[in-house]
């Protein structure tokens, strides 16, 4: 130990006997605990991320002063001046999913994100699927809301956190949610229910569907995996809808997919058999084509066309038929599709 930093030269510490312990007095350590508390803070100052305060989410009673400019950034650090609590909420564009369940590096948020984080419920949809967004406006004036947009994903749907999300994983959002009635103590232990308390921040916003004739993204050279929030009386957790073999053929232990882009669909109940689903393509995102390296065998799928059915060709005869799902079936992808369309 240098001299300048000998025990003789700290006198608040005593010595233990004939041993090399040393006692500190009480007085002593709470000041030498301020300094390792305090240092660990980050510095105040240019390299410090900011905050970025707002009055409400509520549509109706937003401010001039609510209208901010995200534009480019990494993570935007919300902070509720309404709120009890102070500790700024982190907020990403999107978080790039490498399985539905977990996530890898954010991007930044797009170029033109101009407006107002605000929640509303949505159109057709159960209250619990009410979601924070961020409106892209015209101008800073609440009144220029109505003509604005919401901000989108690549995907093609809206930016969105969940108020279950907030409930579950965002502490300082579901603070200022609950402020604004948004949330209840009641909800808030739904949610936990419904999602578990350590899938609600690892959710993807896009494949969480809470009923029928809702939009979902869908990629046709890829497997459709969503989440399923049944909007029942009693609070059940959510289930997991695989489906492996919606855009895909099999062609002895090998499966193939016959084309390639992407686009949004929904499912919708048969008009001739309640029991049956089929899915629609309600847009098509990005082009589709004919994948590269596929036996013809296995393209008995026919081309995704936007606004209609989604067809196959049956091995044997083959007609052409709408792809489709029977609710009857006992497995866990029947149990999701009843809870997707109110059944027990």
């Amino acid at each position: 130990m240098p001299a300048h930093l000998s025990w003789a030269n700290l006198p608040f510490l005593t010595k233990l006997g004939s041993s090399h312990l040393y006692r500190m007095p009480k007085s002593s350590r709470h000041w030498l605990s301020g300094i390792r508390r305090h240092s660990t803070l980050r510095p105040k100052g240019p390299g410090r991320p900011r905050n970025w305060p707002i009055s409400t989410l509520k549509p109706e009673s937003l401010l001039p002063s609510d209208y901010l400019n995200i534009s480019g950034a990494q993570c935007v650090r919300l902070t509720f001046t309404n709120s009890s609590v102070k500790t700024a909420q982190r907020m990403y564009f999107q978080k790039e999913p490498k399985l539905p369940l977990a996530s890898q590096a954010s991007t930044r948020f797009l170029a033109d994100s101009l407006g107002f984080f605000y929640c509303a419920p949505r159109p057709g949809l159960p209250l619990l699927a009410s979601s924070v967004r961020f409106r892209c406006t015209p101008s800073s004036s609440p009144s220029s809301f109505a003509a604005g947009h919401d901000l989108l994903l690549p995907n093609g749907l809206p930016w969105q956190v969940l108020v279950g999300q907030a409930a579950v994983a965002y502490p300082s959002l579901r603070v200022a949610l609950l402020h604004e009635k948004f949330l209840t103590p009641q909800s808030v232990a739904e949610w936990h229910t419904r999602l578990g308390k350590t899938h609600g921040g690892r959710i993807t916003p896009a494949i969480v569907i809470f009923g029928l004739q809702q939009r979902f993204p869908v990629n046709f050279a890829g497997h459709l995996w969503l989440h399923v929030v049944p909007a029942s009386t009693v609070p059940q957790r959510f289930a997991i809808l695989r489906l492996t073999d919606v855009f895909s053929s099999r062609v002895g232990r090998k499966r193939f997919h016959p084309f390639v882009g992407t686009g949004h669909a929904q499912f919708e109940v048969s008009s001739e058999d309640p029991n049956i689903l089929h899915l629609r393509i309600v847009k098509l995102m990005s082009p589709v084509s004919r994948a590269v390296n596929v036996p013809e065998k296995a393209v008995n799928r026919m081309l995704p066309r936007e606004g209609e059915l989604l067809y196959h060709r049956r091995k044997g005869d083959g007609t052409v038929k709408p792809w489709s799902f029977d609710l009857r079936v006992q497995n866990n992808n029947g149990t999701a599709m009843r809870l997707l369309t109110g059944r027990s």
